[in-house]
């Protein structure tokens, strides 16, 4: 028997990266990578990112972050104290705990993106961005024109036109921002539970004889609703959790569709995707009235699972959202 009410996100999950988080400390090795950090490369490092090649003679000492998650991996990885200036201020969603007080550090530039002014202002040596639009040419802040003041750029990965493959990409990401960086052991120890993390979700799934369950992501819209494409982290996320996405054509990460469509291809589940000027509730309530989508299974039996769109970009968050995802559907498999 299937819950009505939907879960927000999961304390499992949480608890556990909090946990490998706390478990990874100060330690004479951090300390030693900390004082690195600080000092000229014995060798020039060189990186390939989105096919723009860059090379550092020493770790970034003044860098500014343009997207949340960004913010969120870089304190993970160590570099926090040496971030002058985060973008999107104005977030709905807490910051991780492990993270909460460093960040609330860190001058928020603006609600959403900095200016050109803004960020040449603060003279930095790095920005990092974790979505295209963070390097909007229109907007006069392209990664171009950084790197022509002199301000090298970075971008992860998910955003350079490829999509999402597999793990692969978040390890290349991580590795070279913690070779840039000068904080391997963190960028590595970070990579190495976000990959545990969601072994361990696929291990319970698979202990207990379970593949998947046809789901519909319900990201946006009510004329045309938008959802998850099959490149993107929404994909990998709900192959590991047991959300086989029933739009994995196309070669976008989200893409548009019909409700007529979506009636045709019956999910046996919806997560639903909580952010924008509609929330969670809403979107549920409006798929419980709509004519086609209240006679799919997943709508008459209430199976719908709630994660913030923050958990599906490239960071932690995503061990959360599949564990989130995997427990409300299959709750025996988490011991529910």
């Amino acid at each position: 028997m299937f819950r009505r009410t939907p879960v927000r996100a999961s304390s499992v999950g949480a608890a556990l990266l909090v946990a490998g988080l706390a478990l990874t400390g100060c330690s004479r090795g951090e300390a030693l990578e900390s004082t690195a950090a600080t000092e000229p490369f014995a060798e020039p490092v060189t990186i390939t990112n989105c096919d723009r090649e860059a090379t550092f003679d020493a770790p970034p000492q003044r860098i500014i972050t343009m997207n949340h998650h960004v913010t969120e991996t870089l304190i993970q990885m160590g570099a926090g104290d040496r971030i002058v200036g985060r973008a999107y201020a104005d977030r709905d969603s807490e910051p991780l705990p492990e993270v909460a007080d460093e960040m609330a550090a860190i001058p928020a530039l603006a609600d959403e993106y900095p200016t050109w002014e803004q960020i040449v202002d603060l003279d930095p040596d790095l920005v990092v961005g974790g979505m295209r639009s963070a390097f909007d040419e229109k907007e006069g802040r392209s990664r171009d024109a950084l790197e022509t003041e002199g301000i090298d750029t970075f971008l992860f990965s998910e955003y350079c036109g490829e999509g999402f493959p597999d793990l692969d990409m978040l390890e290349t990401d991580y590795s070279q921002l913690g070779r840039v960086l000068g904080v391997e052991e963190g960028a590595a120890a970070l990579t190495d539970r976000i990959v545990g993390g969601l072994d361990e979700v696929r291990a319970a799934l698979d202990a207990h004889g379970i593949s998947g369950t046809p789901t519909f992501f319900y990201d946006s819209g009510e004329d045309v609703p938008m959802t998850i494409g099959g490149v993107g982290i929404g994909q990998l996320v709900g192959d590991v959790a047991g959300a086989d996405n029933i739009f994995t054509e196309g070669e976008k990460p989200y893409v548009k569709t019909t409700w007529e469509i979506l009636g045709e291809r019956q999910p046996e589940a919806i997560v639903v995707l909580d952010y924008g000027s509609k929330t969670a509730e809403e979107k549920i309530a409006y798929l419980e009235q709509h004519p086609v989508m209240s006679t799919t299974p997943a709508v008459r039996e209430g199976r719908y699972a709630v994660i913030p769109l923050d958990d599906l970009f490239e960071s932690s968050r995503i061990v959360t959202a599949a564990e989130t995802i995997a427990s409300e559907l299959y709750p025996e498999a988490f011991g529910q």
